[in-house]
């Protein structure tokens, strides 16, 4: 097991636990990219992921995982009720503090799984509603996880020019790079706010990389990035695209 948690203090504690419980800890992480990173390296069957921490969350790790993924056991601060709706798409829920009876029902859920062969896939439509029901919800980082050769790495926002879909992966450009993610656009639209503009459906742009909009006669409208690169923006969104630069 793989023990995720930005507290010092809590890995300790589980760690305790785990090993009360004759569980193996093939590691602790206290960050997401840290998880990230030793799920490749060590390849744990089960992760005991907590859900807020800062920048990469446990949505976050959940979403970037590899196949074949390990079973995920996430653990919150939150009320336990907001989750019930959800008691059948993980494996498991811990509500802090954790307690060991909660803990060995997690382990012993883990374990049925394992011998049964069956992993859990959390999609990334149950990661979204997970995130919508818990309150308050954890507020958007600054820096976005992007994947880079073989791993992950965090790109500040004001970096990233424009977001494009190709081939069924979202890409995040920046000055003299393109980064695959593994988020959708509308995953994007939701976590990015109002810093990012939706012109057409394969693309969404930086508000703060625009230099200008000009018409194109036909109702569409053409969007110029600071460093030249122009974006298409359609007849539908043209309006509210231009809206939103000139508010």
């Amino acid at each position: 097991m793989l023990i995720v948690d930005d507290e010092r203090a809590a890995r300790q504690r589980l760690s305790i636990m785990l090993a009360e419980l004759d569980v193996e800890v093939v590691g602790q992480a206290e960050n997401g990219l840290e998880a990230l990173k030793l799920v490749r390296e060590r390849k744990p069957d089960v992760i005991l992921l907590d859900i807020t921490m800062p920048e990469v969350d446990g949505f976050d790790v959940a979403q970037h995982l590899a196949d074949p993924k390990p079973l995920i056991v996430f653990q919150t601060a939150f009320d336990e009720y907001a989750l019930q709706a959800f008691d059948h798409e993980a494996i498991d829920y811990l509500v802090k503090p954790v307690t060991l009876k909660k803990l060995q029902r997690a382990i012993e859920r883990a374990r049925a799984h394992i011998k049964a062969a069956k992993t859990q896939d959390l999609t990334q439509d149950v990661l979204r509603q997970l995130r919508a029901s818990l309150q308050p919800t954890p507020t958007a980082s600054a820096r976005l996880l992007v994947r880079d050769r073989g791993g992950h790495r965090l790109i500040p926002h004001q970096e990233i020019q424009a977001f494009h879909a190709e081939r069924g992966t979202v890409r995040a450009r920046t000055e003299g790079a393109d980064y695959p993610t593994d988020y959708t656009l509308a995953d994007l639209e939701d976590r990015l706010g109002a810093a990012f503009i939706r012109p057409n459906r394969a693309e969404l742009v930086n508000v703060a990389q625009i230099d200008r909009i000009a018409s194109n006669g036909d109702g569409s409208a053409t969007i110029t990035l600071r460093d030249g690169t122009t974006v298409h923006v359609t007849r539908r969104r043209a309006a509210e695209v231009r809206k939103i630069l000139e508010g």
